[in-house]
């Protein structure tokens, strides 16, 4: 008697629009309309119904609703609210109702999900959000990987990178080929915000191996040479020699970020003294002066200071006549 999908079916798969949730809607109803003379109210709903009456179908179910409040009158209203694009309301009154008798789960499911592509269709990501999140309350772990790219923009913007990365995730295994450069970009942008540099230069390698030549390739590469600095300071602090050459290696070959060069050598520099190798160490201090020929900065002078104490044999800080 209930507009429910059948057992083990996945809600969000078959769904084809109001048109399906109405037909459901009206062959479940059209049974009980007749189950009592005092159901006036909801015979008068179901023939709305089922001329497509989805607010005057509503009232009569509401009416119906404050005469008697039951597991029939609270499941008419909560989906026509559905119908009549009132999610809320709906989700009230399948709270109450689920309260009462769980076994109208997979309605409720349904109707959400049927709200989820809805919003989907217009654009609403945070109709969709909302949607995708009450029909999973229900029935944890459910997959709705046709939602996933929106969902996980919109948990992007909206800053729960948890959201987002799992939405995304999903995203990445259900996408077409020619999605997944686009999402992967996405992934290292992501993670690159909550500084996780040494996972975003993960997703932006596995971006550029799909996408080389293009606008996005030259930023990719600049957010790897960005990151690949901030890691080579890292590994520096933590004494990882190698690690640090690594990091900055990756920065002098990229060439980017341009601002950022003159540093990578120096550091370089800094990293190959304390490795103990002074003559690698002697060149990466003149490519500083050579990437800063008007001379100026206290960047030039400190590399101006290391040049001079290799050249002259002096200990790094060392001072001399």
């Amino acid at each position: 008697m209930t507009p429910v999908r059948p057992a083990g079916s996945r809600p969000g798969r078959r769904l084809r629009g109001a048109g399906c949730a109405a037909c459901i809607a009206v062959v479940a109803l059209a049974g009980l309309a007749a189950c009592s003379d005092a159901d006036s109210a909801i015979a008068r709903g179901d023939r709305f119904w089922a001329e497509g009456a989805w607010a005057e179908a509503l009232a009569e179910y509401r009416l119906a609703l404050r005469e008697s409040r039951t597991e029939t009158t609270l499941s008419r209203v909560a989906h026509a609210y559905i119908e009549n694009g009132q999610f809320e309301r709906a989700r009230e009154l399948y709270d109450e109702l689920l309260q009462a008798s769980p076994a109208w789960t997979d309605q409720a499911v349904f109707d959400y999900v049927t709200v989820a592509m809805r919003a989907r269709d217009r654009g609403d990501r945070y109709g969709l959000a909302s949607a995708v999140e009450a029909a999973r309350a229900l029935r944890p772990g459910l997959p709705l990987d046709e939602f996933a790219i929106p969902l996980a923009r919109y948990y992007a913007a909206g800053g729960d990178p948890i959201r987002a990365l799992d939405s995304y995730e999903r995203a990445l295994a259900s996408a077409p080929p020619d999605s997944v450069p686009t999402l992967l970009f996405e992934i290292a942008r992501m993670h690159e915000s909550q500084g996780n540099c040494a996972e975003a230069v993960g997703f932006f390698r596995a971006f550029r191996t799909r996408e080389r030549r293009s606008a996005r390739a030259d930023e990719a590469n600049w957010h790897i040479g960005n990151c690949s600095f901030s890691l080579a300071r890292r590994s520096r602090q933590d004494g990882e020699w190698e690690a640090a050459l690594r990091e900055l290696d990756t920065v002098i070959d990229l060439g980017v970020p341009k601002n950022l060069l003159d540093e990578a050598w120096f550091d370089r520099g800094e990293v190959l003294l304390a490795m103990g190798r002074r003559d690698d160490a002697l060149f990466a201090y003149l490519m500083v002066l050579d990437l800063n020929r008007a001379g100026t900065g206290q960047l030039v002078e400190r590399a101006r200071r290391r040049v001079d104490d290799l050249r002259f044999g002096r200990v790094p800080g060392e001072t001399g006549p």
